[in-house]
C-alpha cells in the first residue's frame, strides 16, 4: 500500500567516491522502501549525468542496484530570502546541490532525504530540518522497525585494553579519534577509563571512553563505525556516560574531533554546551549536572502516563525486566539501551501535555505483573507537533519512534495524531506507587488514564522523585 511518503537520496552517497562502502545497505534501504510502500527519489538530471560519467564508469557502480526509484525533476534551491536567513548563500555548484536537496525538504518536494555528508547535516540543522535528514544507518534501522524486523541495540562495559584487539573497535578509534589524541591507545592499555561498547546482532557499532579528568567525568573518546554513523548507534554510549555522571550529580564533559559531524549534531542536541577547543582541536563540550529530583519546568504541569507492559517495554527498554537494577555498572550484563530522547504518540483530540510538562511513566498492575500500578521512570516534554496524515506521522516520527508500519496506520486512521518528543530524565532513584500520585487504590491500576497531576500532588512527593 503506497504511504505517500517520499524519501530523497543523496546522489553523492550513490556514486561518489566511497559510495562503494554503501552499497549494501543502499540496497537494502531500497528494497525496503519498494515492500513498505514508500516511495525512493532520486533526482532525474543528477542521476543522467552520473550514469555518463567517465569515473563513476570506471569504478563500475551500478546503479541500477537501487531500483525502483521515482525520478524527479531538477529540484529548487530554496528562495534567496530562506538561503539568507536559513541556510547559506551558493558559492559553487557542490553548495548548489547540497542546497537543492535540502531546498526539496522546505518545499514539501520530499519528506525526508538520506545523507551521510556532515556538511547537509549541519546545514539542515541550521536550517529547522534536523529531523529530516537521516544517516543511511538510521534511515536502515527505520525501515527495519517499520516493517517488524528492527534489531535491539545494547551497551555494556567492556575492557579499554581486550578491546584494543577487537577490529572493529581498533578501527572505529583509529579513523575518528586517535588522530586528535596521542594518548588514547596508552590510556586504554593501562586501563585508564571505562570503555562503553554499543552493538548491534552482536558486532560493535560505537564505543565510548569515559575518564576523569579532574573533577569532571569526561568523555574523551567518541567512535562510530564507517557505515554505522548515526544518532542510533551513538545515543546509547552517550546515555551510558551520562548514567555515570548522574550516579555522581556531576557534570559531563566530552571531546570531539571537529571532522565528525554526526556526533557533535547530536550532542548539541543533548543539550551540550560547546566551550571551545582544546590543544589537540578537539571541540570542548560541556552538559550541566543533572538535577537530583524530577520536577516539571516552570509554570508547568506534571502528568500521570500509564502504559500497558508491551508500550513501557518498547518506550523504556533499559528498564524491561527484573535484572537490571543497576544499569551501566561493571559486572552488570549487557543491557538494552534506550536512547535520551523518545517520542510518543497519542490521539490530539485528547489532552495532552505541554512542551515543558513532567511525564510520570507507570505500567499499571494488569493482573499479569506481580507488582501494581508503579512509576518507575520520568521524562520531560520537549516538542509537540501535529500529523494530520500519515506521510506526515512518518516523517516526524522518522529516526526515533520504532514501531511497525501497521501501527502508524492504525494510528491515522483515529484522526490527527499529536507526536511527542520527549526527554527522558532517568529512572528513579526507589519505584513509585501510582496510588502515591493519585490517592486512588493501586489494585486499579489497569483503569488508570493519562491525567494532569494537581501542583500539590507532586510536591507532596517531595523527594520521591529522586532520579537513580
Amino acid at each position: 500500500m503506497d504511504t505517500g511518503l517520499r524519501l530523497l537520496l543523496d546522489p553523492y552517497l550513490c556514486f561518489g567516491p566511497g559510495s562503494e562502502d554503501f552499497g549494501r545497505l543502499l540496497f537494502r534501504v531500497s528494497q525496503r522502501c519498494a515492500a513498505l510502500g514508500l516511495q525512493l527519489c532520486v533526482e532525474e538530471p543528477s542521476w543522467r549525468e552520473a550514469a555518463s560519467d567517465p569515473d563513476v564508469q570506471r569504478r563500475g557502480v551500478d546503479l541500477g542496484r537501487l531500483e525502483p526509484l521515482v525520478r524527479l525533476p531538477a529540484l529548487p534551491l530554496p528562495s534567496e530570502r530562506d538561503l539568507a536567513a536559513r541556510f547559506a548563500p551558493v558559492r559553487n555548484e557542490i553548495d548548489r546541490a547540497d542546497l537543492a536537496l535540502l531546498g526539496a525538504l522546505h518545499a514539501r518536494i520530499a519528506h525526508l532525504l538520506v545523507a551521510e555528508d556532515g556538511r547537509l547535516h549541519r546545514l539542515a540543522a541550521r536550517g529547522g530540518l534536523r529531523g529530516r535528514v537521516l544517516s543511511p544507518a538510521d534511515a536502515l534501522a527505520w525501515l527495519d522497525a517499520l516493517a517488524g524486523e528492527g534489531a535491539a541495540v545494547s551497551v555494556g562495559e567492556d575492557d579499554p585494553r581486550v578491546m584494543l584487539a577487537e577490529p572493529a573497535v581498533a578501527r572505529m578509534l583509529a579513523e575518528d579519534c586517535e588522530p586528535f589524541d596521542p594518548y588514547l591507545r596508552g590510556r586504554m592499555e593501562a586501563r585508564q577509563g571505562r570503555l562503553f561498547v554499543a552493538r548491534e546482532r552482536g558486532e560493535p557499532v560505537a564505543a565510548g571512553l569515559l575518564a576523569q579528568e579532574r573533577d569532571t567525568p569526561t568523555l574523551v573518546a567518541l567512535a562510530c563505525g564507517g557505515t554505522a554513523r548515526g544518532n542510533r548507534a551513538l545515543e546509547p554510549v552517550i546515555g551510558a556516560a551520562l548514567a555515570v555522571a548522574r550516579q555522581r550529580r556531576a557534570a559531563l564533559a566530552a571531546r570531539v574531533p571537529p571532522h565528525q559531524d554526526h556526533a557533535l549534531l547530536l550532542l548539541d542536541a543533548l543539550g551540550f554546551e560547546r566551550r571551545g577547543r582544546d590543544e589537540h582541536g578537539r571541540e570542548l563540550l560541556l552538559h550541566g549536572a543533572p538535577a537530583a529530583v524530577a520536577a516539571p519546568a516552570p509554570h508547568g504541569d506534571a502528568w500521570l502516563l500509564p502504559l500497558d507492559a508491551g508500550s513501557h517495554a518498547r518506550l523504556l527498554p533499559e528498564l524491561a525486566g527484573e535484572r537490571q537494577a543497576g544499569l551501566f555498572e561493571p559486572g552488570t550484563p549487557r543491557t538494552l539501551a534506550g536512547p535520551l530522547r523518545r517520542q510518543l504518540l497519542r490521539s490530539a483530540a485528547e489532552p495532552e501535555p505541554a512542551a515543558g510538562d513532567l511525564l510520570l511513566f507507570c505500567e499499571p498492575g494488569d493482573g499479569t505483573r506481580p507488582w501494581p500500578a508503579t512509576i518507575m521512570a520520568v521524562a520531560r516534554v520537549e516538542r509537540v507537533a501535529r500529523a494530520d496524515g500519515i506521510p506526515e506521522l512518518l516523517a516526524m516520527t522518522a529516526g526515533g519512534d520504532d514501531g511497525p508500519l501497521a501501527a502508524y496506520w492504525q494510528a491515522a486512521a483515529q484522526g490527527p495524531v499529536s507526536v511527542f518528543d520527549l526527554r527522558l530524565l532517568g529512572r528513579l532513584l526507589r519505584p513509585l506507587p501510582a496510588a502515591a500520585v493519585t490517592g486512588d487504590d493501586a489494585a486499579r491500576g489497569a483503569r488508570l488514564r493519562m491525567q494532569r497531576l494537581e501542583a500539590a500532588a507532586w510536591r507532596r512527593l517531595g523527594r520521591e522523585l529522586e532520579l537513580a
